[in-house]
């Protein structure tokens, strides 16, 4: 089965979704723990950081994503009256630009780079998206990050520029994504055609738009969007 949309653009959120950050991030947590002698499990501590404080942080105030991450693990480990060093928590910005491509990654970018061209809009800053990009073989044509336009998803600015810089209406546009909590929310109602790519086998929350279709990792994406061998 193929979308019913005319393709002139694929446009992909870049962490969680082409590149595993979450992994990354708790390794270096991991590191950092040990380093310091923090006793605290390092899923459970992942996964309160993100869900309560940096997701609502991309909503609040703007902020350099590596000033945002370590701002927002600072206050998380506060919680359990922890301390850890500034340059300790600067740390967790090269480990989002050094995290590794899911292994499906760049085997399908390769791919459909072959038949339109390619673009990210991503919650991250220009120095990490740029190492990331180089890692998933330099595939896009338009980048498109939270530090371009002093905002981050699910606010509008980005998506609205990379539709400009392209050319391209909403309809034209299939843009593929992990997040139902950043990504959907906007690029659905904004008339964009989206691929749910639900890794984590999450259930969709309510509230949360409904994708054009829901894959569960890249592989199917080329013949979803009419480009099988």
């Amino acid at each position: 089965m193929a979308l019913d949309t005319a393709v002139r653009l694929v446009t992909f959120d870049t962490y969680g979704t082409l590149i595993d950050w979450d992994s990354a991030l708790r390794a270096q947590l991991a590191t950092l723990f040990a380093v310091n002698g923090v006793e605290l499990d390092v899923g459970e501590f992942h996964h309160r950081w993100y869900h309560r404080h940096a997701l609502p942080a991309v909503s609040g105030p703007f902020q350099r994503y590596r000033d945002l991450l370590a701002s927002t693990a600072a206050a998380a480990l506060a919680e359990d009256g922890i301390v850890l060093p500034q340059a300790d928590l600067a740390t967790l910005g090269d480990a989002m630009a050094e995290a590794d491509p899911f292994p499906d990654t760049v085997p399908v970018l390769a791919e459909l780079r072959r038949h339109l061209p390619l673009a990210t809009i991503s919650n991250s800053q220009q120095d990490i998206i740029e190492v990331s990009a180089r890692k998933l073989g330099d595939p896009f044509t338009h980048v498109i990050t939270g530090e371009v336009v002093g905002a981050y998803k699910p606010h509008p600015a980005l998506f609205e520029l990379v539709l400009e810089r392209a050319g391209v209406r909403p309809h034209e546009v299939v843009h593929v994504a992990q997040s139902q909590f950043v990504d959907l929310p906007r690029s659905v109602p904004m008339g964009i055609p989206t691929v749910w790519i639900n890794r984590q086998a999450q259930t969709r929350h309510p509230d949360t738009p409904e994708p054009a279709a829901e894959l569960p990792d890249l592989r199917g994406l080329p013949a979803l969007l009419g480009f099988a061998r």
